[in-house]
């Protein structure tokens, strides 16, 4: 495999699997069928020298979307009517609404874009590594001071975006670091503080340095050789394992984190949460990982409530034409102070309505989604919410396009930029006020700083 191209390793990969998950697997031709459509976004989507943010993004929902079946398999024996009328129905249904984000993106995201080996190695050589990392250690310290701003308060998501700031100087480093051996300790460490850093929150934002991590080292992937599978295989192995853990303890850990507050913030000292932490993780058996991994599954996939609210929409709650993005939308443009009765998102409360199933919200110190696509197909049915998912991706591919051609004349600097952007928008669960929200508060505050520190920031990592 190692001279062929990465599109004809990515079917060869593809051929083994699914030969191996028919003989393996019950509903085999579902995560089959998952995996084929993933081939195609994979050999499509995923370019050489350019920010593969929205390969990463349409795999993520894959992902999610494929582990519906596992969760079938694992918790209802492999029956798809056990616990919801519309099941198979669901998946098909978020496969194809996955394929829509993907025509729009493929059609128009590279359009006009052409980038050579030579072109980006160009760009990264601009860049100055001993002042890239003092970029990043810079941005990693205001996003420490903007999380302690960013639990409350009118400016809460100005904040969250502000944090997100760090990852753009840790993609930097990352691309320096490949470069220059010399800054490859440098990035371990900055993983390293990522990784660690990660489980002093209330969310288990631990994964997200492998995403960052994962996306620059796609940049230079150009065929998959067996070494390039054996190391891909291996760190999701690893980070695979670290979240059945996760899962299996992160109830206990969140409460003793808000110290029985009910809400999602962090009550203790950094060295009290780990300790509780390794307390926790030490008492994980065997047992207990293997129970975990039904959770695990079913926490992953979303499809199974985007099926339920098949199951009573239009049956027994009528389409809402339109109310719910509409809602989303007026919940995002409105600003509080002209609609003092604004409340906070609870994503439960849609949820609990559209698929009959009772979940505790915020008030209980939880949330969870329908998910967009669920707001799609509860609005509009189908195959109205195909054109309301074909928006999205539009406005994605626009926002995309912006800051990789516009945001500073170096395009390392602004692979960067798009990158630190989007992975956000990785997870098929997101709620769509949620979703809606990030998008346009993230662009505004990137925007801004395009016009303030963008240029200056590239002008100082690029000066020697």
């Amino acid at each position: 495999m190692k001279n062929i191209s990465l599109q004809a390793s990515i079917y060869f990969i593809l051929a083994v699997a699914v030969l191996l998950l028919s003989l393996l697997l019950p509903n085999a031709w579902m995560v089959s069928l998952g995996l084929i459509i993933l081939a195609i976004i994979t050999a499509t989507t995923w370019k050489p020298y350019l920010p593969n943010v929205f390969f990463f993004i349409l795999a993520y929902h894959l992902l999610q979307v494929i582990t519906f079946p596992l969760y079938i398999n694992y918790s209802w024996n492999g029956n798809v009517d056990y616990n919801t009328e519309h099941a198979v129905k669901a998946f098909i249904v978020a496969l194809i609404g996955i394929l829509v984000l993907w025509l729009v993106i493929v059609k128009l995201v590279y359009k006009n874009v052409v980038i050579t080996k030579e072109i980006f190695e160009i760009h990264v050589a601009q860049l100055n590594p001993k002042k890239v990392l003092i970029v990043y250690l810079f941005l990693y310290f205001i996003a420490n001071i903007a999380g302690t701003f960013a639990d409350s308060g009118v400016l809460r998501q100005v904040f969250i975006n502000i944090q997100l700031l760090k990852w753009m100087g840790f993609v930097l480093l990352g691309y320096v670091s490949i470069r220059s051996k010399v800054y490859r300790l440098y990035f371990f460490i900055a993983f390293s503080l990522e990784f660690v850093g990660g489980f002093f929150s209330f969310f288990s934002s631990f994964k997200m340095v492998f995403f960052y991590t994962a996306i620059i080292l796609m940049t230079y992937v150009r065929n998959i050789s067996l070494k390039t599978v054996v190391q891909f295989f291996t760190i999701g192995t690893f980070l695979f394992i670290i979240i059945v853990y996760w899962t299996a303890i992160k109830g206990e850990y969140r409460a003793f984190l808000n110290q029985g507050t009910k809400t999602q913030t962090v009550q203790v000292s950094q060295s009290d949460a780990f300790n509780k932490l390794n307390e926790l993780a030490s008492s994980v058996s065997t047992t207990v990982f293997n129970e975990t991994l039904g959770d695990l599954y079913y926490r992953l996939q979303y499809v199974f409530h985007l099926s339920k609210a098949m199951d009573i929409v239009p049956s027994e709650v009528p389409y809402q034409n339109g109310s719910v993005w509409g809602e989303n939308i007026k919940f995002v443009l409105v600003p509080r102070f002209l609609d003092p009765d604004k409340g906070t998102i609870d994503a439960s409360l849609k949820t609990s309505k559209f698929t009959g199933i009772e979940f505790a919200g915020v008030d209980k110190g939880t949330s969870i989604s329908l998910g967009y696509f669920g707001d799609c197909y509860v609005d509009f049915g189908i195959p109205g919410m195909f054109a309301v998912l074909a928006i999205i991706a539009f406005m994605w591919v626009r926002i995309y396009r912006y800051f990789l051609l516009k945001a500073t004349s170096n395009l390392v600097v602004n692979y960067s930029i798009t990158i630190a952007f989007f992975v956000q928008f990785a997870y098929f669960e997101s709620d769509g006020t949620f979703m809606l929200g990030r998008l346009y508060t993230t662009f505004v505050v990137f925007f801004l700083f395009k016009i303030l520190f963008f240029k200056r920031i590239e002008r100082y990592i690029t000066s020697w």
